[in-house]
């Protein structure tokens, strides 16, 4: 099976954006048969703090770029924003560290059957 992780950085390498000031999200595609990954592509989106403001079309429109998207992976991310977020079918993981270090962690520990992803499947 495959999934889809949108990663939050400003590098490609690291974790490194709060949810709310992200304005790029790296994709990747996790394969659990062969426990591969591979990097997809880069998402533009419009930041969903603005200041310190946010609203739930903020979010939406960022559900709507990462709609084939199961999970993601920010540095740091506010409890509304994560209730918001799993609440429309996104698993939210907290996780500041080495992209490559998360995603092999997560192939490795089968991540996807401990935390259900198969339900958040959208398509």
């Amino acid at each position: 099976m495959k999934f889809r992780v949108a990663v939050a950085s400003t590098d490609g390498i690291v974790i490194n954006q709060h949810f709310g000031h992200a304005e790029k999200f790296h994709i990747a595609e996790l394969n659990t048969e062969d426990l591969s990954r591979q990097y997809l592509e880069s998402r533009t989106v419009k930041r969903a703090c603005q200041g310190h403001e946010h609203s739930e079309q903020s979010f939406d429109a960022i559900l709507e770029t990462l709609s084939d998207v199961q999970a993601i992976l920010v540095a740091k991310i506010g409890q509304g924003a994560s209730d918001y977020l799993e609440s429309h079918g996104m698993l939210v993981y907290e996780s500041p560290f080495l992209i490559d270090a998360v995603l092999e962690k997560i192939l490795k520990d089968k991540i996807w059957e401990v935390d259900a992803w198969q339900s958040h499947m959208k398509n």
